[in-house]
């Protein structure tokens, strides 16, 4: 267990720092917002699809999500200490491509083209995987866990509404939905054995 937490723990620290040297020593040489953000249904740099949470506009941008992502990582390996690359690099995908697709919800045409960048939209799908999972698991420890999330992140529900025209409430959502996503198919799977019996004994995921 204490192996699984290490790799884990490691796994974590490694995308954090490929974060902060890409912000370091990338941007904006080879990495500008432009040519490596998420352009929403833009089928001419699909690339920038799975780039676009790499990138951040400032300082304060990327050590609050690195911040945030560092928390709910570590609340996450108290459940889950196999689970977390896979569970990033599962996440990254879903999620970014969902926000491609719905990106440009609620912005008028007449500000031009959308561009999303920043890695919040995978502090939302830590989120919202870790909330799912209190609810299904309905245990001490995942309620805990609950509570913790709404402590570190207080404002973690208002960042899906279209209060601030400067931050990508688009990707907040796509990270939201796709950790509730995530939660109730392959996350049904990593409960531990006498849980993941108790919801469900025809687990359709059971294989992946």
């Amino acid at each position: 267990m204490l192996v699984n937490r290490s790799l884990s723990l490691f796994s974590t620290l490694l995308v954090i720092l490929i974060l902060l040297l890409v912000y370091q020593y990338g941007q904006p040489l080879w990495f500008g917002e432009e040519q490596w953000a998420i352009h929403p249904l833009n089928q001419h740099n699909m690339k920038s699809i799975w780039l676009g949470a790499f990138v951040h506009g400032s300082w304060d941008h990327l050590t609050g999500n690195v911040f945030a992502l560092f928390i709910f990582s570590l609340l996450f390996m108290i459940q889950f200490p196999k689970q977390w690359f896979k569970f990033w690099l599962l996440q990254h995908l879903v999620a970014s491509f969902i926000l491609w697709l719905i990106g440009n919800w609620g912005i008028s045409h007449s500000l031009g083209a959308v561009a999303h960048i920043g890695a919040s939209i995978w502090v939302y799908s830590f989120g919202g995987f870790l909330i799912t999972t209190a609810i299904v698991q309905r245990t001490k420890q995942s309620f805990a866990i609950f509570f913790l999330v709404l402590l570190f992140y207080g404002g973690f529900f208002w960042g899906i509404l279209p209060i601030d025209p400067k931050v990508s409430w688009q990707g907040h959502l796509s990270g939201l939905l796709t950790g509730v996503i995530i939660a109730l198919t392959w996350g049904l799977k990593w409960l531990p054995r006498p849980l993941k019996m108790g919801l469900d004994q025809d687990d359709p995921y059971e294989n992946f």
